[in-house]
């Protein structure tokens, strides 16, 4: 049964169109076949319509109901947790320049489609900031700083000053900005692309699971309740989301569940006084804290609980808590939407290419920097499969089939850490104030 989700806040403000796409229910048959429809799918499946290639995408909901839709929609040129440098440790020279390229580079590559597309996802591109809570963050958040400048990329250092004026806020001790990032409405980026990946002949399919993958002859077969769909290739790339349809790939990530939350609408005075730039923020707390503006003048932070009864009432307040923390001026400021969504994490923050037989490529997880890396790595696991591009040509090396080791303590300790993460935060902050 496809996972029917009610609407959330970005598809009730988007201004993109929703166009209906029909359910696959008769058998079908297409060179490439795409297992999901999030950002990662979308892309694929635009790169390899333009390559001429015949293309047929599966979302087991309607398209921007999942994880692709329902995030920050902050697009960040940076890592979830390491520096360049620490980047080219960890997968050689020359594959970590490729990959840090791709990064850092992956919200501009982003905003040349939207523009190529004209899709009305109310793109923002005024940069993202990394406010530094503490002066142990705030060191760390120096060497990031100086990594991508050296790299090349356009990143401007802020001490408490200029933070303080560049947010609003004096409760951090400074901190660094990207200048080629900025945010947008992810459920009508993911509308947008669908609509992209039709105009370039792609076939898209609505609440049509896969329910299973077989071997048939030199093809694939998907399974789905009301049809199947026979592919030369198949790309998975069901991410956060991923089900049964073969065997123990949902063990080879970690699904983390958030929250969101958006504040009323601000008046003129608060927006010149909180974020008068417009740029994103994310900081440096264990327990996540990112906030940005939407299109109507709210502010849209993200949240986790470790339990979640109460779930809506306790994610609001527990986000005014950390807004008038950081922004006093904005006490009396209320709550008015809230929706949850799922993330996929890998221990190692790096995303998954994953042969899972000849043909059968899975791509994805990425720790939260999902919305500018997920299009320029769907984009190119597509190349891969078609074979436009090689193993060689790929940021990361193309690996079996990795399961996370631990999976069920890792997936227990993702539910309940985060108690653990607010008490390593207070005690840092605390350090800090000392110091």
């Amino acid at each position: 049964m496809a996972v029917l989700q009610p609407p959330h806040h970005w598809r009730k403000i988007s201004k993109e169109e929703t166009l209906d796409y029909p359910q696959l229910a008769h058998p079908a048959e297409c060179d490439f076949a795409i297992i999901g429809g999030g950002l990662s799918g979308l892309s694929a499946a635009i790169e390899l319509a333009r390559m001429g290639g015949s293309v047929s995408l599966l979302e087991q909901d309607s398209i921007g109901q999942a994880a692709s839709g329902r995030n920050n929609g902050q697009v960040i040129p940076h890592h979830s947790l390491k520096s360049p440098r620490e980047i080219e440790a960890l997968l050689g020279k020359e594959r970590g320049t490729r990959y840090n390229t791709m990064v850092a580079t992956a919200p501009s590559n982003l905003f040349d489609l939207i523009d190529r597309y004209e899709i009305a996802c109310d793109s923002v591109r005024n940069g993202w900031i990394q406010a530094c809570h503490s002066t142990t963050t705030l060191k760390r958040g120096r060497i990031f700083h100086d990594e991508w400048k050296t790299f090349g990329a356009p990143v401007e250092w802020l001490d408490r000053d200029a933070l303080s004026a560049r947010m609003g806020s004096a409760a951090y001790p400074g901190g660094w900005k990207a200048h080629r990032a900025g945010h947008l409405n992810p459920y009508a980026l993911c509308r947008g692309m669908a609509r992209a990946a039709a105009l370039e002949g792609a076939s898209i399919y609505e609440h049509s699971p896969v329910t299973r993958i077989l071997r048939d002859g030199d093809r694939w077969t998907l399974e789905s309740p009301r049809g199947a769909l026979r592919a030369k290739f198949a790309l998975v790339v069901t991410n956060a989301l991923t089900g049964n349809f073969w065997p123990h790939l949902k063990r080879s990530l970690i699904p983390v569940r958030l929250y969101q939350v958006a504040t009323e609408r601000l008046s003129s005075d608060q927006r010149l006084s909180v974020l008068p730039g417009n740029e994103g923020v994310s900081d440096t707390r264990r327990d996540i804290f990112a906030c940005r503006y939407d299109s109507d003048g709210r502010l849209e932070a993200v949240g986790a609980h470790t339990f979640w009864h109460d779930a809506a009432l306790r994610g609001k307040e527990a986000v005014l808590a950390k807004f008038h923390a950081a922004f006093p001026q904005l006490r009396g400021l209320a709550a008015a939407e809230y929706w949850e969504g799922t993330l996929a994490v890998v221990p190692d923050r790096i995303p998954r290419l994953m042969e899972l037989a000849p043909g059968l490529l899975f791509a994805g997880v990425y720790s939260g920097r999902g919305v500018a890396m997920s299009t320029v790595w769907g984009a190119a696991a597509a190349r891969l499969l078609a074979g436009a591009a090689d193993e060689r040509d790929m940021p990361v090396p193309v690996t079996p089939m990795r399961t996370v080791l631990g999976y069920d303590f890792a997936v227990h300790v993702a539910r309940f850490v985060h108690p653990w993460h607010r008490f390593l935060d207070r005690i840092e902050a605390k350090a800090s104030n000392r110091n």
